[in-house]
């Protein structure tokens, strides 16, 4: 039950282990370490179970990052015209600049935080700010992996994936704008091979190489020594 002792308590702690993080880290480490978080590592750390391993952390491509850029760059033309213009209108270009800026953080957040993962036992992907969504998927049951490159991504080695399993509507279908996806669909097929065993058999095959079976009555097939035989006549 609650009471006002044990919200107390609960602050007093918490407080607690915060000193003591600001102990072992430093202050200005502590603080990196979660203004980083909000870009989306710790939603990738927060989905994984114990034992799982990353294989490969997609984020998207950097071109996204243009139109926030271009807005933060507008937000300092704007702090630059803002001394020399009138009094009484001087805060319609500060206005402008925070809008823009804010833009950009919000944008930049965004982008940041869709994460698309590939563990040793599942696909999965994070995304959101204020509305945080997860989709997964196992990697048996993919069956099919579609990488789509436009002439316009090409040049960024940038491009778009498509999942495709045996479920009609899926959470995890459309993967768009992430670096090298031709590596991740190849990673993923690698992946399928192990779990399926079909790596296993395909190197049983290859250290076993098949024999060309003869006839029996191929002449140089092995049978009683004859007189002929001995002679060498065949």
């Amino acid at each position: 039950m609650w009471s006002p002792r044990k919200a107390l308590d609960g602050l007093t702690d918490g407080f607690v282990r915060w000193l003591d993080r600001v102990a072992e880290d430093g202050l200005i480490r502590l603080f990196w370490r979660n203004f980083t978080s909000w870009f989306g590592h710790r939603l990738v750390r927060r989905k994984l179970v114990a034992g799982e391993e990353i294989v490969a952390e997609c984020k998207h491509s950097a071109i996204l990052y243009a139109l926030p850029a271009a807005a933060t760059l507008g937000g300092l033309v704007m702090l630059i015209l803002t001394p020399f213009v009138a009094a009484r209108v001087a805060w319609l270009p500060f206005a402008a600049a925070v809008g823009l800026f804010g833009y950009a953080l919000i944008r930049s957040l965004y982008i940041a935080r869709d994460r698309f993962v590939v563990t040793d036992s599942r696909v999965f992907r994070v995304w959101g700010l204020f509305s945080l969504n997860e989709a997964e998927m196992e990697i048996v049951r993919l069956l099919d992996v579609t990488v789509v490159r436009p002439w316009w991504l090409r040049p960024f080695h940038s491009g778009h994936m498509v999942l495709e399993n045996a479920a009609q509507e899926q959470g995890l279908r459309e993967i768009h704008y992430i670096p090298r996806p031709a590596d991740v669909a190849r990673v993923i097929h690698a992946l399928r091979r192990e779990m399926t065993g079909a790596a296993s058999s395909s190197g049983d095959e290859e250290s076993e190489p098949k024999k060309n079976p003869r006839r029996p009555d191929h002449p140089r097939s092995p049978g009683p020594v004859t007189a002929r035989r001995r002679q060498g006549v065949y």
